[in-house]
């Protein structure tokens, strides 16, 4: 029963991501995740072609599910691993969609608080699901490896830059409050998350998939800020060495064997 469930939910949750990301659009008077992302407070929202990568994960997301499903699947060990971890991100990814449509913006912006509380669990949750894969990979063969490693790579890695980049307005105004400078604060920022984003990568074994969303936003806020006026120098030098931090990060051969 447990394990029929854990592929249900899975098989369930992943095409709704989808579909609870994109109410914004279908519903009229709901919250698109564009306004939550203004370049105009926000000096971290990457160039807007950035979250065209949600595209590919959520394709790569709803074939896992699939093959995740699959009768023969239903007891292997590698998917009841990391199953009900999947299962619990997309659902947290679901939440996030439907508070950031219909969460009030005004006269206090509930969404924008709410959906970066929300995106703690849930990146935590996707990075948990993405170790036991990694570790795993061996025991996948052919499309379900591709579809199970890089589908689960590719969300937690996007989820763990986007989960500082949804706190930055407020921790920002915090910070300013306290007397320190706006790209001073949003430099802090975008080094806690550079931070994260390596030590994952190290405890991962450098993995590849998960550091490639990471690179891709940081390419995409040097593009917004090379494009803007004005560009906030520091800001986009610390982007440009972030990348650059970030692939050294994954050539690293790990001493030993990562144990979750």
């Amino acid at each position: 029963m447990n394990d029929s469930l854990r592929q249900i939910s899975n098989l369930i949750l992943a095409p709704l991501m989808w579909i609870c990301s994109s109410l914004g659009f279908v519903i009229e008077g709901a919250n698109s995740p564009g306004d939550m992302s203004d370049p105009n407070t926000n000096l971290l929202t990457p160039f807007g072609a950035a979250f065209s990568i949600w595209l590919p994960i959520f394709l790569l997301c709803i074939a896992y599910g699939l093959v995740q499903a699959r009768p023969r699947n239903r007891e292997r060990g590698v998917f009841r691993r990391l199953g009900w971890w999947s299962a619990a991100g997309f659902a947290g990814v679901c939440l996030w969609g439907i508070v950031n449509a219909f969460a009030p913006m005004q006269p206090f912006n509930w969404a924008l608080l709410s959906t970066a509380i929300i995106f703690i669990p849930t990146m935590l949750l996707l990075v948990k699901a993405m170790l036991i894969v990694t570790t795993e990979k061996g025991n996948l063969k052919g499309f379900e490896k591709i579809v199970t490693w890089l589908g689960l790579s590719l969300i937690a890695g996007w989820c763990s830059i986007a989960v500082f980049l949804n706190w930055t307005t407020q921790t920002v105004t915090l910070m300013t409050n306290a007397g320190l400078d706006t790209q001073l604060s949003h430099t802090i920022i975008l080094a806690l998350a550079l931070m994260w984003g390596v030590f994952i990568i190290l405890k991962s074994g450098g993995n590849r998939a998960y550091a490639f969303p990471i690179i891709w936003g940081l390419v995409f806020i040097v593009i917004r800020r090379l494009n803007s006026e004005p560009s906030y120098t520091v800001i986009t030098l610390g982007a440009a060495i972030g990348i650059v931090v970030l692939i050294v990060a994954c050539l690293v051969k790990p001493k030993t064997k990562q144990i979750i």
